[in-house]
């Protein structure tokens, strides 16, 4: 089924963070570790809509997937001055999401920021997450460096992968 992306309207900030939520749920149904950036507030995704980062998914007319998308991300990776899009979210509503749905949405991804001239996409991945981080190699992302944090986040694993 045919997937568009579109920018997210205010109107979808609940169901937003209700699949952040659910994904979590699934994460630890599956023992996964999930992300761990804070609590996703309603006010904050409210918020990052109206600064325009976050995307939806349609598929069939249904919100199936969404991801956070930002010029930087300061709080995870250091400014090194190189063109970059950074990826925060990437998820996807088990109950309407088609196989591969992840992946389209990394591939817009990568359009995306050829479409702003950027070099390399950047995301990070819990370091003990491991299932997670082999499916973003597999994505092609590779491995840059990690991260430790001094507040209640877990350490994280910095990937990235060229934009050609």
């Amino acid at each position: 089924m045919a997937v568009t992306v579109e920018r997210a309207v205010l109107d979808q900030a609940e169901d937003i963070v209700q699949m952040h939520w659910d994904a979590e749920d699934w994460l630890a149904e599956q023992q996964i570790d999930p992300p761990c950036r804070g609590d996703v507030s309603l006010a904050d995704v409210r918020e990052q809509i109206e600064a325009g980062e976050w995307r939806v998914a349609r598929s069939g007319g249904i919100v199936a997937g969404a991801l956070r998308v930002l010029r930087a991300d300061p709080d995870i990776w250091v400014d090194d001055e190189i063109p970059a899009t950074y990826v925060a979210r990437v998820m996807t509503d088990r109950r309407h999401a088609s196989p591969g749905l992840g992946a389209q949405l990394l591939r817009w991804v990568d359009e995306h920021a050829r479409s702003e001239a950027v070099s390399v996409v950047r995301l990070e991945c819990v370091e003990t997450n491991s299932r997670l981080r082999t499916y973003y190699e597999e994505q092609g992302f590779f491995l840059v460096g990690r991260r430790d944090f001094e507040v209640e986040w877990p350490s994280v694993v910095l990937l990235e992968k060229a934009v050609r």
